[in-house]
């Protein structure tokens, strides 16, 4: 829609900090090569504080992800924060520790939330969501089809606009 013409496909995140793993950004980063136009929105309490946001700046840059393509939030209350989400075309699920309430209230949104399902019950809870609300073509099994199914989505913004709605 018209939305789409005026900032470019917007990945987020509003998981706390400490699931932001080392292997969490390889990951992300590697979606966000495999969609050149993108970016990526993460907004957690963390991102209040400047040597946070400098931290995950390099951490991303070390990655080949540059500043320009990142936007970090700090926090907001609920509802403020729950109307961020119109912001986000597509929520990313850290790995290997889920969302479980970001994973929820992103669905609740209208966002997909696109997942690498893991070994134990920390890495299989936004499985187990995205199942249970018939969304398991979310859930990939490997990085590599995480990184495809969420290039294919990108691409198809009419898909995105009409599971949003719905």
């Amino acid at each position: 829609g018209s939305e789409h013409a005026k900032r470019p496909l917007t990945f987020g995140s509003f998981n706390n900090v400490p699931k932001l793993t080392p292997h969490t950004v390889r990951l992300w980063a590697r979606v966000l090569k495999a969609v050149p136009e993108s970016r990526l929105l993460l907004k957690a309490p963390s991102f209040r504080d400047a040597s946070a946001v400098r931290l995950f700046e390099q951490r991303f840059e070390d990655e080949g992800i540059g500043r320009d393509r990142l936007e970090f939030r700090g926090p907001v209350g609920l509802s403020d924060m729950m109307a961020e989400y119109a912001d986000v075309d597509i929520a990313l699920d850290p790995v290997p520790y889920n969302g479980g309430t970001t994973t929820l209230q992103a669905m609740w949104m209208g966002v997909p939330v696109a997942t690498l399902a893991g070994r134990g019950h920390a890495a299989r809870v936004s499985a187990s969501l995205l199942a249970a609300a018939g969304l398991a073509d979310w859930i990939a099994s490997t990085p590599e089809a995480f990184v495809a199914r969420v290039k294919a989505a990108a691409g198809d913004l009419a898909a995105l606009a009409a599971l949003r709605a719905a």
